[in-house]
């Protein structure tokens, strides 16, 4: 049986218009191109489906039961159409994102809250193993935002500032170095240290790191830990000096034994960039409530 879209919607009309003549107009056809459709349907089903009266066309109870169908599998395809243009529009759906290096989202409350209030539809995703290599992740198609600090030279990619961070010393309060006001990076000096984990072949040495070996400062031991909960833990233990952005560590310092002291004035402000590829209504609500948020 060759029945297609078109017999549907040639149902429809028919019930709903009442004679070939205006029907005709509504699907902008011939009234003979009509009237051949409507012929090639009761054919395919093997039965009438209007029965003419005058110029009236009224269904019969095999048209009736037809036009049931029709309207149920219009309505579906309409709702078929309306999601994929609001998912193509950025109305509804998944956005997937991270944030480069970091893997603590106290922050995210906050921002689902307002970001719901713009675009109510659409679900956040957080891609945590992405944290080491946002950009190819982005550029794969498997994160919509990519939170970072650093950029790949890659013309598809738009990189929009969000805000600036401070590199902090964290430590435990029980720590000998944890009266000090300022920390240099000589005070790193035999320490026993925590960094995040990072992708050397993704990015450069991080910037503490590298000033350390610049300075030809030895530590005691050197720790990447990629989860940050996992890092702060340690720290509160008393097990090695941190060095976390300023952003992430309010709710550790409310709830551990922990303190943070800034670096000397030698240690610059790191701007912090939301990177996307497309440009859709629910990206651009995401990035602006992050810039809300953070500034």
């Amino acid at each position: 049986m060759n029945i297609a879209l078109h017999h549907f919607k040639l149902v429809d009309t028919i019930s709903k218009e009442g004679t070939l003549t205006k029907s005709a107009l509504a699907l902008h056809l011939t009234q003979s191109a009509l009237s051949h459709q409507l012929r090639e349907l009761e054919r395919e089903m093997d039965t009438e489906i209007f029965r003419r009266t005058g110029k009236r066309m009224q269904l019969t109870e095999n048209g009736t039961r037809f036009l049931q169908s029709a309207e149920k599998i219009l309505a579906e395809i309409r709702a078929l159409q309306e999601d994929i243009s609001n998912s193509k529009n950025g109305k509804t759906g998944k956005l997937s994102f991270c944030t480069q290096s970091y893997t603590a989202y106290h922050w995210l409350p906050d921002i689902i809250k307002s970001y719901r209030g713009l675009s109510p539809d659409i679900n956040l995703h957080i891609v945590s193993e992405a944290s080491k290599r946002p950009l190819e992740y982005l550029l794969r198609g498997e994160l919509d935002v990519a939170i970072v600090r650093t950029q790949m030279a890659n013309t598809k990619i738009h990189y929009e500032p969000v805000f600036e961070d401070q590199l902090m010393v964290v430590m435990s309060k029980n720590h000998h170095l944890a009266c000090k006001k300022v920390f240099e990076i000589a005070d790193f000096h035999d320490a026993e240290v925590i960094m995040p984990a990072y992708d050397a072949s993704y990015q450069d040495t991080p910037l503490i790191e590298h000033m350390i070996q610049q300075q030809h400062i030895r530590i005691s031991n050197l720790q990447r830990i990629h989860y940050t909960d996992a890092a702060i833990e340690m720290i509160d233990a008393d097990l090695g000096i941190g060095v976390i952005a300023d952003w992430l560590l309010k709710p550790y310092l409310e709830s551990k034994n922990i303190v943070a002291i800034p670096f000397s004035s030698a240690i610059a402000p790191r701007t912090w960039y939301a990177a996307t590829i497309t440009q859709s209504c629910a990206i651009r609500n995401f990035v602006q409530c992050l810039k809300v948020y953070f500034g």
